[in-house]
């Protein structure tokens, strides 16, 4: 298959050579793949519009002997400019394709998690609350990529949540009743209302990202809990992460209001 078409996320793109760009794509059927695209910083050139960061876009790719896909044409499909009109938002978008591109190996594909972004983009580009649409298609990715436990049930005595906190052990992957749960426990506790959210974000359709919005002490939580899960399975911070503690420490002073330092 030395030629083919698809649907793709713009990941990451940066300047190489004189003229050209490489890319980093989530592509719909094929997974991630790195790509180069010739002389796309000219002028005027046709295919440059289609290759920004965060774009929905159809493209065609060659398979040569490089590691690298060669992007032989491109056609916008969708762009979300009004993203970057917010730094809330923008910063939210970059989470996510850092995500995507942080927890899925090359070549390895997931027709619902390219869904689900791309409708997550929509959203943010639509104004919905930015870390509402964030943190459901986040906790959503962790998911579909099988590093979330079953949140409707104690991962000891198998009974549903209904009352008290909740503990979550990122490193074990528990979920645990106030019954069940040490006394004494370095795993991160959450208000069963924070857990109801969870609960909904993870069965709710990607269209409706954002319609359902946390606020207050319960973001705070669930901000903590993902960014935790992301840690541990990554192994290092996200520099979107950090560009969003960044926006926070403007808005709240140097201590911050929304994120703790995991």
């Amino acid at each position: 298959m030395p030629s083919y078409r698809d649907e793709v996320l713009i990941l990451k793109r940066r300047a190489y050579r004189d003229h050209d760009v490489l890319l980093t794509l989530f592509t719909k059927q094929h997974g991630k793949v790195a790509a180069v695209a010739k002389g796309v910083r000219r002028p005027q050139h046709k295919m440059a519009g289609a290759l920004q960061p965060l774009n929905w876009s159809d493209v065609a790719l060659y398979r040569g002997r490089s590691n690298l896909e060669t992007v032989t044409e491109a056609l916008l499909k969708q762009g979300f400019w009004r993203i970057a009109d917010e730094l809330e938002r923008l910063s939210w978008a970059l989470v996510l394709v850092d995500v995507l591109d942080q927890l899925w190996p090359e070549r390895e594909p997931s027709p619902p998690s390219f869904d689900l972004v791309a409708a997550a983009l929509g959203a943010l580009n639509e104004g919905r609350p930015a870390s509402s649409v964030g943190l459901a298609a986040g906790f959503r990715l962790l998911a579909i990529a099988g590093f979330l436990p079953d949140m409707g049930q104690c991962s000891v005595c198998g009974e549903a949540f209904h009352r008290g906190v909740v503990t979550i052990d990122v490193t074990s992957g528990q979920v645990l009743c106030q019954t069940c749960a040490p006394t004494h426990s370095a795993a991160d506790r959450i208000r069963l209302g924070s857990l109801r959210s969870l609960q909904y974000w993870l069965r709710d359709q990607p269209e409706r990202l954002g319609r359902a919005v946390v606020t207050g002490p319960m973001k705070g939580e669930l901000e903590h809990l993902f960014f935790r899960y992301v840690l541990h399975e990554t192994a290092k911070p996200l520099k979107s992460y950090q560009f969003l503690q960044n926006l926070d420490r403007m808005a709240h002073g140097p201590e911050g209001g929304k994120h703790a330092d995991h």
